[in-house]
């Protein structure tokens, strides 16, 4: 017999979702039409996914706890999709890193706006901050680590400084991402994906290989 408070915690999840998603879909908007998430209110959130305001904080504690409830879902799906270029090796081609790269910015694509409200509130709410400088701390160093194992097994530019390249390359992909790919349609998307391969396969793969 299931148990009830089994039951109860599984219903009590699926609210949550039920509340978060609404109020989320509020945020995409409100972003989507040129506003900040640091000039939503709580009150306007809740009003236009026609939640109460004791509602909210049942389930979160502020914005920032709204966003950070949202990331912990979508993180992995992120981390999966950066892991298929790391995990490229000698005999990978131009073709395995574009299609690598491709699903890197295909998952992220769809969460281009509340990534930008990451940052908006990653400037006031430490928590927010946090997650956001972990997430980053973690690309670096697994793009770090693919840059020294490529260097060791001679298909990376050993004449590349491993951290820094791989601050470089990742925080101009984050900057790309927020700021190209979130407004870019179908097409512009495929020659913006063909640029970040030419960009990244000439920078680590190409001078191993003259």
């Amino acid at each position: 017999m299931p148990s009830v408070t089994r039951r109860s915690q599984s219903t009590r999840a699926r609210r949550r979702d039920d509340v978060r998603d609404r109020l989320l879909a509020v945020v995409e908007r409100q972003l989507g039409s040129g506003e900040s998430y640091t000039e939503l209110s709580v009150e306007r959130l809740v009003s236009e996914a026609g939640i109460s305001r004791s509602t909210f904080y049942v389930y979160f504690e502020d914005k920032g706890d709204l966003l950070r409830a949202w990331f912990t879902e979508v993180e992995a799906e992120l981390d999966s999709a950066a892991r298929d270029w790391w995990g490229l090796d000698l005999s990978s081609r131009r073709e395995d890193l574009h299609s690598a790269l491709d699903r890197v910015v295909k998952a992220y694509r769809p969460h281009t706006t509340l990534m930008a409200a990451m940052y908006d509130a990653a400037a006031y709410d430490a928590g927010v901050r946090a997650l956001v400088e972990t997430m980053m701390g973690a690309n670096i160093a697994g793009l770090r680590k693919h840059i020294r194992v490529g260097q060791r097994d001679g298909f990376i530019d050993p004449d590349l400084p491993a951290q820094q390249t791989a601050q470089w390359l990742t925080w101009m992909a984050e900057r790309g991402l927020h700021q190209l790919v979130r407004t870019a349609g179908d097409a512009e998307l495929e020659r913006l994906i063909d640029a970040y391969t030419a960009i990244v396969w000439n920078t680590l793969y190409a001078p191993a290989r003259r």
